[in-house]
């Protein structure tokens, strides 16, 4: 650990020896997270993320309903068959049972099918928001340096830090290079989403 009585001379003596760099120096500095967070394309892939997460939505409460339905009908046709043989009507029992084989079977495969098409939706969204997210960060990597220059250069700055290393003093060009960088690359290439799955078609059993 560094002596107190070592350390406060020598920042002194640097202070001394650089009394340009230490006082007159024109510092900026940059809120990177929320130039990421309020840059227009940001915006529009955040909005587009939120569309197909609604088209998947309203995809699976389709095929929530139509389980629902299949659960109803298939607990109908249950209690039939179990009216039946409490009223000792083994014949007509015996005729219902091939139905409900059917419906139970259609149900365990719409449960199948929901659960897998949920699993390969989520997938298929996360893949999606991490090749616009990140083919975004990557594009604003390439292109915050040339914006940042300018604006330091039109304020005559030295330099510019990042904001979380500025813990006093310094101008703050966040909107200046925000506004900047909106109006010069509003909109990086982007590549073709592949769409939602859509759902299957409904079976129907036999009756």
């Amino acid at each position: 650990m560094i002596r107190r009585s070592y350390f406060l001379p020598v920042m002194a003596a640097l202070f001394l020896a650089c009394p340009v760099v230490s006082y007159c120096m024109e510092f900026g500095y940059i809120d990177a997270a929320k130039v990421f967070s309020k840059y227009s394309e940001t915006q529009k892939t955040k909005n587009y993320l939120e569309s197909e997460k609604a088209k998947l939505q309203v995809v699976l409460d389709t095929k929530k309903k139509s389980l629902a339905e299949l659960d109803s009908k298939y607990i109908d046709t249950a209690k039939k068959l179990q009216a039946l043989r409490d009223g000792k009507k083994e014949k007509e029992a015996q005729a219902l049972e091939g139905k409900l084989k059917a419906q139970r079977e259609e149900l365990a495969n719409a449960n199948a099918d929901l659960q897998k098409f949920f699993e390969e939706s989520q997938k298929r969204l996360y893949q999606i928001e991490e090749e616009k997210m990140g083919s975004l960060s990557k594009f604003l990597d390439e292109k915050m340096d040339q914006i940042i220059q300018q604006v330091a250069k039109s304020k005559n700055l030295e330099a510019v830090f990042e904001k979380r290393f500025c813990y006093f003093g310094g101008t703050d060009i966040t909107e200046e290079v925000l506004a900047a960088l909106n109006t010069a690359f509003p909109k990086p290439a982007e590549g073709t989403a592949a769409p939602v799955p859509a759902p299957a078609p409904k079976k129907t059993s036999g009756k």
